[in-house]
């Protein structure tokens, strides 16, 4: 049922995608906070998480933020790949909705 690490084989859940790259997480908290409005970089998004670049590159984290919906990407003929958020998004409004469930629940044990 399980393989090395606690993850089902074959899982595709939305869980078993954030925990299959290592800082997806790191990436989601700093895309909450991110103008919607704006566009960025993989270098610009890697500081503003403070994750080095070569892990979401090597990982693949934000192709598969792109998959699951958080981040949309920009690409242009002879231009460096742009990604913005994806704030219309389910996953990004679930993701919003679990950063201030989570919040409101720590200021509630305090």
């Amino acid at each position: 049922m399980f393989e090395e690490g606690g993850q089902r084989a074959g899982s595709d859940t939305g869980w078993a995608h954030i925990s299959n790259h290592d800082k997806a997480a790191t990436v989601i908290d700093t895309i909450l906070r991110l103008d919607a409005d704006e566009t960025y970089t993989k270098t610009a998004l890697s500081e503003a998480a403070g994750v080095p670049l070569k892990t979401l590159y090597l990982d693949g984290t934000l192709e598969e933020l792109v998959t699951v919906g958080l981040l949309e990407k920009h690409e242009a003929e002879g231009k460096e790949t742009l990604f913005s958020v994806d704030d219309g998004s389910a996953a990004f409004e679930a993701a919003k909705a679990f950063d201030t469930a989570a919040a409101t629940s720590e200021e509630a044990d305090s």
